[in-house]
């Protein structure tokens, strides 16, 4: 019999693990750091971007997990070896072991899943379970707005989970790999072909978190750095949310659409119990501000974000 019971998400922003035992949870960001000479892992986590930032540092900055799938064997078993050091080192012996519970992707496949399973099990796992994001969302949502159907859709760093939960279970479902990334993306498009100036990924970031919105009438200005693409110069320049409206806006309505279809696909008495359960947003996309009212006018359902959308899915797999 396993010694501890743990709970994963493997997000490619951060990864985030809890103890079930005591319901201790940690998160650290999805970042390995390796010698530039060596190949040799140095640093994760906090540690890795400190060192990532550091001027000859002599290190590279890699993702090992990419939509919910593992693409750097070491790498994320270096993540997840610091989280079992956070979390149950100081109490586990030479003879401890512990099962796991993971959060994955609605269309992971079996490939992948095997993957993350012996990357436990050779850290010493004893047996590894996998649960589908959207039901490990809907058994916090569903207690945080006092539900017991609806549309979970979990907007994460490079892929999205939208599904109809009714009963337990997924009535309908789908991983759309068009998420946060490609919002920051866009932003970054709409200001080059705007003002002929190339914003790094890390300003167009810094725009979406603190200037994008889904509401019209939104003032708020953020001034930003960027390249010219003509001269190579460096310039500032002043965006408001109006000016990101339409691309924010345009990004949004391809969620609509799928909701919509995922809604229609299902039988009458699970559609009518989705809509009126309404749409619940989790993931860090979620915090898009006007998100909700907007997909509200959209769908015309009922639509809620989630007090602290980025915890939602962890907080889900420890009331399993």
């Amino acid at each position: 019999m396993a010694n501890y019971e743990l709970v994963f998400d493997l997000g490619s922003a951060y990864v985030s693990a809890a103890l079930k035992k005591d319901g201790f949870t940690d998160k650290i960001p999805a970042v390995v750091a390796v010698a530039v000479d060596t190949e040799q892992i140095v640093a994760v986590g906090v540690e890795a971007l400190r060192l990532g930032s550091a001027v000859g540092s002599g290190v590279k900055l890699t993702r090992p997990i990419f939509e919910g799938a593992i693409i750097d064997v070491d790498g994320t078993k270096a993540l997840i070896s610091a989280l079992l050091s956070h979390l149950v080192n100081y109490k586990m012996s030479a003879f401890s072991r512990y099962n796991v519970t993971c959060a994955v992707p609605c269309g992971m496949i079996s490939s992948d899943k095997n993957t993350i399973e012996n990357a436990f099990l050779s850290l010493g796992a004893k047996q590894v379970t996998f649960v589908e994001t959207p039901l490990a969302d809907s058994v916090h949502l569903f207690g945080e707005f006092r539900t017991r159907q609806g549309v979970v859709v979990d907007i994460g760093y490079d892929c999205v989970d939208l599904a109809v939960v009714s009963a337990n279970s997924i009535a309908a479902g789908c991983t759309l790999y068009y998420s946060g990334k490609n919002l920051t993306d866009a932003i970054v498009e709409r200001i080059r072909s705007k003002y002929m100036i190339q914003l790094s990924y890390e300003s167009g970031e810094h725009l979406k978190l603190n200037c994008a919105s889904l509401y019209p009438n939104d003032s708020t200005v953020v001034a930003v750095t960027g390249s010219n693409t003509q001269t190579g110069a460096q310039e500032k320049v002043n965006i408001s949310s109006k000016e990101l409206y339409d691309t924010v806006a345009e990004f949004v309505r391809k969620y609509a659409k799928i909701i919509q279809s995922l809604v229609a696909s299902v039988q009458g008495e699970v559609a009518a119990a989705a809509r009126s359960g309404g749409v619940m947003l989790c993931g860090g996309g979620a915090k898009l501000a006007g998100i909700d009212m907007f997909l509200q006018g959209e769908l015309g359902m009922p639509v809620y974000v989630a007090n602290f959308p980025e915890d939602v899915t962890i907080k889900g797999l420890l009331s399993l």
